[in-house]
Parts: structure tokens; sequence; C-alpha cells
């Protein structure tokens, strides 16, 4: 009878230790899963803003061109994705910059 409640005791301690390393695993499992979807959140926002700044560019897309007029706009390598990334404004002021690095031509 000593061995039984022993070996019961034993058994059960195992079980608890199996219990507390699955509660362990699903715990981290959610902390994954919660940064995976603020990942998936912030990656959404800053879709939907890119496709704002399009809409924007196109509805205003004739302030941006009359401020770059006769500026010469490079839009390959690096230099390229910058400048996408800039807004309306912004490509204005770099395209007048640049303009005054080439000496205004």
């Amino acid at each position: 009878m000593f061995w039984d409640s022993f070996k019961a005791t034993k058994r059960l301690s195992e079980l608890e230790e199996e219990l507390s390393k699955l509660k362990r695993i699903v715990e981290e499992r959610d902390l994954d899963w919660q940064d995976m979807r603020a990942r998936c959140r912030r990656l959404l926002d800053r879709t939907e803003k890119a496709a704002d700044r399009i809409s924007e560019e196109a509805n205003g897309n004739d302030v941006v061109t009359h401020a770059t007029d006769g500026a010469e706009t490079n839009d390959t390598g690096l230099a390229g994705l910058v400048h996408h990334a800039l807004t309306p404004r912004q490509r204005a002021v770099q395209a007048m910059v640049l303009k005054q690095r080439q000496g205004g031509r």
C-alpha cells in the first residue's frame, strides 16, 4: 500500500511538471501571436498610409508638377527609393535643392 501511494505521488508530480511545461509553452505561443499580430497591424498601417499618399498625389499632382518644373529627377537606384518615400512637399524642396546644387541649370 505504501508503494502504491508513492507511485501515485511520483506520477502526480510528473504530471504536474508536464502541465507546467505545457502552460509555459502556451504562454510563449500567445506572446509570439501577439507580437506577430502587432507586426501585421503596423504593416497594414504603413500600407494604408502609402495608399493614401498615392491617392493624394494623384489628386494633387498638379501642385507637385508645378513645383518641380524644370528640375531633373533621377528615379534610379537609392535616390529613386528615397524620392518615392518623400511627401510631395518634400519632393518639391528636394528638387529645388538639387537644382541649386547643379548650378541652377
